[in-house]
């Protein structure tokens, strides 16, 4: 898969998570409004303890339950999303080259040339690594002329 790729579904991961995190938030916000006004209704208009369907201890467990909820799918949305992107910025590394299960190092003279013939000399510099010396012998311009 492509970067470009990578990185547009790695943007949309982003934000589907905003979103679902904004909505637990709200709904987090509204919940505690919820509990602030049933302790109101009930120690200041003295309303009773059962009027709402469950009892204060009950909203205020389910209430820390739910929060604990949340709090725990934001947590796995934001580890998610960064071992995504991880694992993007992974994928995008250069990979070492190896030659004959050792590692390559090229060094190619002229340094800023492009294109041409080149000879290709392999040197064993030590038993975990081997120096690619390129040498051009042809310039593209000779090969294929100026360009005007």
């Amino acid at each position: 898969m492509p970067a470009a790729e990578k990185n547009l579904d790695e943007d949309i991961l982003k934000v589907r998570y905003l979103g679902a995190s904004k909505i637990l938030l709200i709904l987090a916000v509204i919940y505690s409004l919820w509990i602030i006004f049933l302790m109101m209704s009930v120690y200041f208009l003295g309303f009773g303890n059962k009027w709402a369907l469950l009892t204060m201890d009950q909203w205020i467990i389910s209430g820390i339950i739910l929060l604990g909820v949340f709090v725990g799918l934001n947590v796995i949305f934001i580890l998610h999303h960064y071992m995504v992107k991880r694992k993007r910025i992974e994928s995008e590394k250069p990979k070492p080259l190896s030659f004959k299960g050792k590692k390559l190092h090229i060094y190619t003279l002229p340094t800023d040339s492009k294109g041409g013939i080149y000879s290709k000399t392999f040197v064993k510099i030590d038993g975990d690594a081997i120096l690619n010396l390129r040498f051009q012998m042809i310039s593209p311009y000779v090969l294929w002329g100026k360009k005007e």
